[in-house]
């Protein structure tokens, strides 16, 4: 297990003397005032307990003049740090020097929780300088409640101190401070964890959001806020995987292969309605992910009553998309058998209608875990893809069988390690064809909403003839929550000119 910590704190803070105390020798250069010692960011990487640690420094943050180049620096080479990892970042450190948590430290907590990393980086406090403290904690006691009417949320704490041989009693407080860092190793989130399965700001939301966030919670001016937002748009944004299949073909038990553990509920009963979608946020191959566990069609075609039902979940699916910045990639999920007309109408309803074949797919191939050789599938049906005309990019042969069922049980050692081979299979094909700085697909949401419906009238079963206006209106007005005026619109971009017709307000 590796961990890379990154520390931060105003100038002065005594981040240096955490990384040298954490790893027990002197590693960072410290300064004697509180003129900045660290210019750039810098890597210290070391051993705890068995633990590969890599502690980052960081440049301090300090009050400087609004508009002067001084203050907006260390915000930069934060941008540049983040930017430039090649491995994600499992942990924060925030460090403090102050009796108090001041407005400064604040900002920096904002700066990375909402900003940065958007809640998904635990944020430890630091309080350090604490040898004049009768007890190292007692600075905790004094401002914890403070802290938490701030709002602000650390996943832990720590009060140490760096010095050693002082006096009777200070080697005793050193290794109390030292173990209470490493205890704070604990609240780490391990790569491959899921971070988290309802995002709590989408991409174009924090992006939108992101100068008010700088400007009242980082204390940046509207310039300078403007100038940070534009340099981090690409660091920001997390690639969208669109994940689909007809029920029962192993959607869930895909998404808990990727992350390694049970994420998403898997049931053998479970029959979504077409276009249900349930997002989910991991880190797969040291890389954040989100997912949406889509339900593909159960058949060829739909009924009219269908396609109407149908329109809700294309709303919340398509205002989703477009909130988090568009797709990257469409992973379809295929039951292991023989291929149908239904496999054929579920690869057009998305990479044809949803995605207007602008979006690479890739399959994976689910239930083969009775296969001695999961990909001779794909050998023995690739023939029938590309006469039905389905093009993938990449395919995964696989078995994601739950370790509860029977059959696991009975062939534990076999099955486990064909759950090891399809995990390395799968997460290879996702860091072949998923790009972090790649362009997705992304539409204005209402024009992207009409221009699916409408291809997916194609469907409609007996000819391929749309629901009455009055129906689709009425669906889009009462079930998605729209205005009249963006109903119509939405109705005259699905409908031909010369059969459009405005049918007033509802009764």
């Amino acid at each position: 297990m590796s961990l890379n910590i990154v520390v931060v704190g105003e100038t002065g803070a005594g981040k240096s003397s955490v990384i040298n105390l954490l790893a027990d020798k002197e590693l960072a250069p410290e300064s004697s005032d509180a003129d900045t010692c660290t210019e750039d960011f810098t890597p210290y990487p070391f051993e705890v307990n068995s633990t590969e640690v890599c502690m980052y420094d960081t440049t301090g943050f300090g009050p400087a003049q609004r508009g002067s180049l001084d203050r907006l620096a260390p915000y930069e080479k934060a941008c540049k740090l983040i930017q430039s990892l090649k491995s994600k970042i499992n942990l924060v450190f925030l460090c403090t020097n102050k009796d108090k948590l001041n407005p400064t430290t604040q900002h920096v907590y904002h700066l990375f929780h909402d900003f940065f990393f958007d809640g998904t980086v635990p944020i430890v406090l630091v309080a350090t300088y604490r040898e004049r403290e009768s007890s190292l904690d007692d600075w905790w006691r004094r401002n914890s409640g403070d802290i938490d009417n701030s709002g602000l949320q650390f996943a832990g704490h720590a009060c140490v101190t760096a010095l050693r041989s002082q006096g009777p009693g200070f080697d005793l407080r050193y290794q109390q401070s030292r173990n209470a860092l490493i205890q704070l190793l604990g609240t780490a989130t391990a790569q491959g964890d899921v971070i988290l399965s309802k995002p709590t700001q989408p991409l174009l939301d924090r992006l939108a959001g992101a100068n008010e966030t700088l400007t009242k919670k980082c204390g940046l001016s509207t310039e300078e806020a403007e100038l940070l937002t534009g340099k981090v748009r690409l660091i920001l944004r997390i690639p969208n995987i669109v994940l689909f299949g007809e029920s029962g073909a192993g959607k869930s038990s895909v998404i808990n292969l990727i992350a390694g553990y049970r994420l998403a509920k898997v049931s053998s009963k479970a029959r979504g309605c077409t276009l249900d979608s349930t997002e989910y946020r991991l880190i797969a191959n040291e890389s954040h992910l989100r997912i949406f566990d889509t339900v593909g069609m159960n058949n060829p075609t739909v009924k009219q009553k269908e396609y109407l039902s149908d329109i809700k979940k294309a709303h919340e699916l398509i205002r989703g998309l477009n909130r988090a910045g568009g797709v990257d990639l469409l992973l379809f999920c295929i039951h292991g058998g023989r291929l149908n007309d239904t496999h054929l109408s579920n690869y057009r309803l998305f990479q044809e209608y949803l995605c207007e074949k602008k979006v690479p797919v890739a399959a994976v191939v689910t239930h083969l875990e009775g296969q001695p050789n999961m990909d001779e599938w794909w050998t023995e049906n690739e023939p029938d893809i590309r006469e039905l005309g389905i093009d993938f990019v990449g395919h995964a042969c696989v078995t994601a069988i739950d370790k509860d069922n029977d059959l696991f049980k009975n062939n534990s050692p076999l099955l486990e390690d064909k759950l090891r081979v399809s995990r390395e299979t799968l997460l290879d094909l996702l860091k072949t064809h998923v790009q972090e700085s790649g362009t997705p697909f992304v539409m204005e949401a209402d024009t992207w909403l009409s221009l699916f419906l409408k291809r997916m009238g194609i469907l409609i079963s007996g000819g391929g003839n749309l629901p009455k206006d009055v129906a689709i209106r009425r669906m889009l007005v009462e079930e998605c929550n729209m205005s009249a005026e963006r109903a119509d619109d939405v109705l005259a971009k699905l409908r031909p000119p010369n059969r459009w017709k405005f049918w007033g307000k509802l009764n």
